[in-house]
């Protein structure tokens, strides 16, 4: 039954106009697009905090991990000069032994950001002390890695959202000034010259956000420092997804001379306003449309595979994902494994998409 309805899902997506395999029983996620790293983000590897089934799905279907949250400043370094690498290390050391990439996650972000940072005892600290304080932290923690982790998210949501201003009002800025991007990029570069740099943001693939994006590409490269690949962290709803414009930046980020990764992946199924709608489970109906939109985005990317070199879910399963808790706490289905890590007819249409060839 699951299989006919994904077979049905994927001829919509091609108008039924495809070269039909049949679906491997045992596909993975990693296999079926080895185009480009296909990941999921988690956090710290200490003992119990990931189930048997969990560590079995992490190390069948991925190839690539980012740290969720244990490598942001706040969990890092939440006093000053007192590092806490427990979480992290177990990572890295997870990452490592099963063979799989580690992308760091972020350096540089105006939230989960301690205090400290921009204080100097009662008064605001000044330029010099907070420039100070980014190049210890960047440093230490890119330097403690230094080989291990390939690339870094260097910098966070730094661009704003509002039409007519460029770059978001957070303390790095205030203090530091329009250069705080490009010296947290100097830094990292610096900390580890064979890493790639990144630079992270929500709704780069609208034309507003994507135009300042491309323009902060263009300032960093014209003074020679070092961006290796733009982040469209992926963030969609059901029945919204805007995939015209996504491909749009695709091209256009590419052309600029990076390359892009899509980097937080999800598939909302409730709208921020919304109630807890789906408490005693999601309709059939509105799973089958995720399926679908699923599989028309890794359509899309493996058509750009020259183009992308990571995809990397936000979150293992439906259970440990954030829509959970933001805007509100709920119960939400965005991703393709369920909250007992078996796989939804998202998943199968994804494999799907992946083996299938549409013709022309």
């Amino acid at each position: 039954m699951r299989q006919s309805i994904i077979l049905a899902l994927i001829s919509l997506l091609f108008c039924g106009r495809l070269i039909a395999a049949e679906v491997k029983p045992m596909a993975t996620l990693k296999n079926t697009y080895p185009q480009f790293l296909v990941g999921a983000a988690l956090d710290g590897m200490l003992p119990g905090k990931y189930s048997a089934d969990e560590l079995a799905l992490i190390k069948a279907q991925f190839s690539q991990i980012t740290p969720e949250n244990c490598m942001k400043p706040r969990s890092i370094q939440p006093e000053e000069g007192k590092f806490d690498f427990t979480m992290a290390d177990a990572l890295v050391k997870f990452a490592v032994d099963n063979g799989i990439t580690i992308t760091g996650h972020c350096l540089v972000w105006h939230e989960q950001c301690p205090e400290w940072f921009f204080r100097d005892g009662d008064k605001p600290a000044s330029r010099e002390l907070v420039l100070q304080r980014m190049k210890t932290h960047i440093q230490t923690l890119v330097g403690r890695y230094r080989g291990v982790i390939k690339g870094w998210d260097v910098v966070n949501e730094a661009l704003s959202d509002t039409e007519k201003v460029y770059w978001r009002d957070t303390k790095w800025h205030q203090i530091i000034g329009d250069d705080f991007l490009e010296k947290a990029f100097i830094y990292a570069h610096e900390a580890d010259p064979a890493a790639e740099l990144y630079y992270n943001e929500y709704s780069d693939e609208h034309p507003i956000q994507r135009a300042k994006t491309l323009k902060l590409i263009a300032d960093l490269q014209a003074k020679g420092i070092r961006i290796d690949a733009v982040g469209i962290q992926g963030h969609w709803m059901l029945d919204k997804i805007p995939f015209q414009e996504i491909e749009e930046s695709i091209v256009t980020f590419h052309q600029a001379g990076v390359k892009v990764m899509i980097t937080e992946l999800d598939v909302d199924l409730l709208p921020h306003e919304a109630a807890d709608l789906y408490v005693n489970g999601c309709p059939p109906e509105v799973l089958e449309r995720q399926a679908q939109q699923y599989a028309r985005l890794f359509t899309l990317f493996k058509k750009h595979a020259d183009a992308i070199t990571r995809v990397t879910f936000w979150g293992l399963h439906d259970g440990r994902s954030w829509r959970n808790t933001w805007p509100r706490k709920r119960i939400n289905y965005p991703l393709l494994f369920d909250r007992q890590s078996q796989p939804k007819w998202a998943f199968d249409a994804v494999i799907a998409a992946g083996q299938f060839s549409a013709m022309k």
